[in-house]
């Protein structure tokens, strides 16, 4: 009897391994409609491949006025005609305005035996808040810039952000000290000429990460100034780059700016205080 048993439970746990779901590392939600979603920084890599197939199922005039970056247009009340311009063995990726139209989209080709449909969740709406880059249907750049110029826009704001953060830290931990009591209020100010360039390319600002409570920093100020020093000179670096394919004016013009006030004012500033000969600084300057 005992062996029966035995035998018994060992077909049970045979069995259940044998049904048991398979267990993935994919980020995808499965909704209750059963079709699958993710978010737009999770959608992003896998759409920007080469071979992706990444369908904007929004109206024709929708998508002109903007669309995000590497998404071809079918409408999704002409989807099902058109299903001869999809891969059914690859996945497809789904995206309308706010999420509503793609989910249904993905649900009508699983059931036309699409296996692999994925919604976008939050759609463009989402996708722009993101900060991930933005087209058009004419040129597939980003609303009157290139992709290169929005990343860089993006890449300064951060800059400026974590600078700000950093040299707060460094006066949580020594009140008032110079240089840095100048030097933040300068940040401060790059950041807001640079908001407003945001803001005239409709480029969507991205959160700031940057926390002065997460930021380490040295005991002493003479090597918290070389630390100033390293990191001016690479903010100098990126401005190189930036001014090497930016062909906008006015995105120029405070690129330059930037530029100057690194390579002028905060890092001789930073220099000087690295040395131990901190002089009278530069109130005022950019």
């Amino acid at each position: 009897m005992r062996i029966l048993i035995l035998a018994s439970m060992a077909a049970l746990i045979l069995a259940s391994c044998q049904t048991r779901p398979k267990q993935t590392d994919s980020p995808a939600v499965v909704t209750k409609t059963g079709v699958s979603e993710i978010t737009p920084e999770q959608a992003r890599p896998a759409v920007e491949a080469a071979y992706s197939q990444f369908i904007d199922v929004r109206t024709p005039e929708e998508y002109e006025a903007g669309h995000a970056y590497r998404a071809r247009n079918i409408q999704l009340d002409a989807l099902m005609a058109n299903l001869d311009m999809l891969e059914k063995n690859e996945p497809v990726y789904l995206i309308c305005q706010t999420g509503r139209r793609s989910l249904e989209a993905a649900r009508m080709l699983n059931e036309a035996g699409f296996p692999q449909t994925i919604s976008i969740a939050g759609g463009t709406a989402a996708w722009q808040a993101a900060g991930l880059p933005m087209a058009d249907d004419r040129s597939n750049s980003v609303v009157g810039l290139d992709v290169r110029t929005v990343k860089a826009l993006i890449s300064a704001l951060e800059d400026e952000r974590r600078a700000e953060a950093t040299y707060q830290a460094v006066l949580n931990k020594h009140v008032d000290a110079r240089p840095f009591a100048n030097i933040i209020e300068a940040e401060r100010r790059h950041q807001s000429f640079l908001l407003t360039l945001f803001k005239k390319y409709g480029v969507a600002v991205p959160k700031n990460e940057f926390d002065p409570a997460n930021i380490p920093t040295p005991d002493s100020i003479t090597e918290t100034c070389k630390a100033g020093v390293t990191a001016e000179n690479e903010n100098i670096a990126l401005y190189d780059g930036f001014l090497g394919f930016v062909k906008e004016q006015d995105i120029r013009e405070v690129f330059k700016l930037l530029h100057s006030a690194s390579r002028e004012n905060h890092l001789p500033a930073f220099a000087r205080c690295a040395e131990g000969r901190m002089g009278p600084g530069r109130q005022g300057q950019p």
